[in-house]
Formats: C-alpha cells, sequence, structure tokens
C-alpha cells in the first residue's frame, strides 16, 4: 500500500475506533475510608453501592469495573492510590476524591493521566477559581459556600460575639474564613487544631474563658464526635449555641453522639426531607439497605454517581471522546439530582440552594435533623470569575 493510502487508512481506523462506544467502563473511587474521618468515607461508598446497585452496575448502559482505595485521608498515601488507579489499574473515570488535603496532592495525577474526575465531597477554593481545569468536576461544593451561609445566618440570629475553632488543614482554613468573611460580629477567636486530635480540653476552656455568644466549628466525622461529646461532658451545652455544618452531627453520628447532638443548627446543601421525587426515593432506598437514614456525604456521591451515569448516556458510552463527554457532564442534561434543580457554574462547580437544620427529636424520641429553612437560594461561590478552564 502506498504511504499516503496507508496513512489514510489508518487516520479512519483512528476515527472509527473513536467513534465507537465503550463496551466497558473502569471506575475509581478514591476516599479516606480509614483514620479519624474514615466513617466519611465509608458513608460516601453507601451512597456508591446504592447508585450502582440501582444501576445495575452500569453506567449509562456501559457495564463498570470497580477499583476501590482507601487514600486514608494522608496526601502522600492518596498519591501512592491514585497513581496506582491510573498507572496500573488505567480508569477512565474517578469519583470519591473526600477530604481537600488528598484533593489537592492528586487532581492533577488524574488529569494528566486522561482521567475524568468527577468529585463528590471536597471543593477546594483554588480549584474552583484560577487553577480551575475542564476534566474536573465537584458536585458538591465549594469548600466556603456552606460556611459564607452560616456566617450570614449568625448575622440574622443577632450573634454579636462568635468564636471559631477547626480541624487545621486546607478545609478547615478556607471553611473558617468563609464563616468569617461573612460575619459582621466579633471573632472571639480562632483556632485550628491538628487533624488527628481527639482531646479538646483546652480549646474547650479557652472558649468558656472567652464566653462568646456562639460557636462554630468544623469538625466532620470522629473528630465532630469527640468535641461534641467533651462539650457536653464540660457543662457548656445549651449554654453557647453551636452553630456548624451537615458534617457534624448526623445519622451516621446520633448512635455515638447521643444527647450531645441536640439543638446544634447545621448547615447544607442537601436534607433528607427535601420535597422531590429522586430525594424521596433516594431515602427510602438506603433505609431499605442500610436501616437508616442518610447523610449528606452519602446523598452527594449518590448524586456523583447518577451524573456520571447521565453524561455517559448522552454519550452513547463514547467516554474516549473526551470533549464531548465534559461537554455532557457540565450541562447534566439527563441528571436528576436528590438536591431538585441542578446546575453547573462556569468552573464545573455547582450553584446550590443551602438549608438550615437543627438536631431534635422526632415523635419516637430518635434525634432527626429538622429542615427548617432556606439560608441562600442558588447559591454561587466567591471564585468562579477568576476560572479559565483549561485542558
Amino acid at each position: 500500500m502506498k504511504p499516503v493510502l496507508l496513512a489514510t487508512a489508518c487516520a479512519f481506523a483512528l476515527l472509527s475506533a473513536r467513534a465507537q462506544a465503550a463496551d466497558h467502563i473502569k471506575l475509581g473511587f478514591e476516599a479516606g475510608m480509614s483514620g479519624s474521618l474514615g466513617i466519611i468515607g465509608e458513608e460516601m461508598k453507601k451512597g456508591l453501592d446504592l447508585a450502582l446497585e440501582l444501576l445495575n452496575n452500569k453506567l449509562g448502559g456501559v457495564p463498570i469495573t470497580l477499583y476501590t482505595v482507601d487514600d486514608q485521608t494522608v496526601p502522600a498515601t492518596a498519591v501512592q492510590q491514585a497513581s496506582k488507579l491510573v498507572d496500573e489499574d488505567k480508569i477512565d473515570i474517578v469519583t470519591g476524591i473526600m477530604s481537600s488535603n488528598t484533593n489537592q496532592a492528586v487532581r492533577d495525577i488524574y488529569l494528566d493521566g486522561g482521567v475524568t474526575l468527577v468529585g463528590a465531597l471536597s471543593g477546594l477554593q483554588q480549584f474552583a477559581g484560577k487553577d480551575c481545569r475542564a476534566g474536573a468536576f465537584y458536585t458538591s461544593f465549594e469548600n466556603e459556600d456552606w460556611d459564607d451561609a452560616v456566617g450570614r445566618l449568625m448575622n440574622d440570629k443577632g450573634i454579636k460575639s462568635a468564636y471559631f475553632l477547626g480541624a487545621d488543614y486546607q478545609a478547615g482554613w478556607e471553611k473558617i474564613d468563609g464563616a468569617i468573611h461573612t460575619y459582621k460580629g466579633k471573632v472571639a477567636g480562632k483556632v485550628y487544631t491538628p487533624l488527628t486530635q481527639l482531646d479538646f480540653a483546652a480549646e474547650i476552656a479557652q472558649v468558656r474563658s472567652a464566653n462568646p455568644d456562639a460557636l462554630f466549628i468544623f469538625y466532620p466525622g470522629g473528630l465532630g464526635i469527640a468535641f461534641l461529646k467533651q462539650w457536653q461532658q464540660a457543662g457548656l451545652q445549651g449554654k453557647i449555641p453551636i452553630y456548624t455544618e451537615d458534617a457534624t452531627a448526623n445519622d451516621m453520628t446520633f448512635p455515638a453522639l447521643g444527647d450531645a447532638a441536640l439543638n446544634i443548627t447545621q448547615i447544607g446543601n442537601w436534607s433528607y426531607e427535601l420535597d422531590n421525587p429522586e430525594n424521596k426515593a433516594f431515602v427510602a432506598a438506603f433505609m431499605k439497605k442500610y436501616g437508616r437514614r442518610p447523610t449528606v456525604f452519602s446523598a452527594l456521591q449518590f448524586d456523583a454517581v447518577n451524573l456520571i451515569n447521565a453524561a455517559v448516556g448522552d454519550v452513547h458510552g463514547k467516554i474516549e471522546d473526551k470533549k464531548a463527554l465534559w461537554a455532557a457532564l457540565h450541562e447534566a442534561k439527563g441528571f436528576h439530582s436528590v438536591r431538585g434543580s441542578f446546575k453547573f457554574n462556569n468552573n464545573n462547580y455547582p450553584i446550590n440552594n443551602i438549608y438550615t437544620t437543627v438536631v431534635e427529636k422526632d415523635a419516637n424520641g430518635k434525634l432527626y435533623q429538622k429542615l427548617v429553612g432556606t439560608a441562600a437560594e442558588n447559591w454561587v461561590d466567591l471564585y468562579h470569575q477568576d476560572c479559565q478552564l483549561k485542558g
């Protein structure tokens, strides 16, 4: 065959291969499923497993193989695990991406390795703004979103002074800064504690001494359990109201917290009391499978899987066409979120409603998160205008 004809034939074959739908998808799931935040990763895995079960272990009608790794919420471990998923397992899409410190370490490993990323929890500020990239999508939030709303809520409640406590890592810094950014009262104190610290006696003593009108905390998972139990034991429960995120006291942590969770005001972008068909079906399916109500962690991961499913379906399984897949993810046309309406902003971060819940007891005396209002409608993160999506 002449060189020109050979080149033409090769080019045609390549285009034909690209036009064919995938007959199999390799899906990666990375989260911290051990350590002080391990219960969060395990909860996200529950949302993932339920979504895949309801989809018959397919995405867009294409069968999948799932590859799960535990990054232990440690950046060095996350790099090792992400490299394995990319180089050895050769995954096509990754989801999970639980914590900000590991997200920061692995995002570019995935993207540079040709893997599309659909994160379901961590939403780094820098990735929402000037360091955004076209192949990364975050179905959850920008880290400050909920906390911007907390600051505004404390203003509305007439809180004149507030103390701020949080875990000493990227998410903790961004979330406390977000709350302080919108809060107009006096900052009575701002303290960060190590991510592995579970003894808060010194910090609780400092808050007692400052005697603020309210306390804001960012202590998800096991950190929140430890803090709230010690707060109760110190006799401060009910004396200084606590404001926090929907990551602290929920149906995952209620068994360990008991009444230490009562009356905490929390902010989040989902509630099991949201009245839409997708949410009702999700909550019912989760309760049937796991015997309790879901949390925001499982809900957001459930959403991420269903977004991927809709996008793969929209491109008819042709996931090798990255630009088409990314466009389908961004447009989210066939995706029906448990949060109701869903829309991505220009930076592939969502525009969210943000809700207020309070921990109370239901008619049977069981703890639950009562939906009490909408803190912000169609909230847009503060950094999207700095985003110019690049590959």
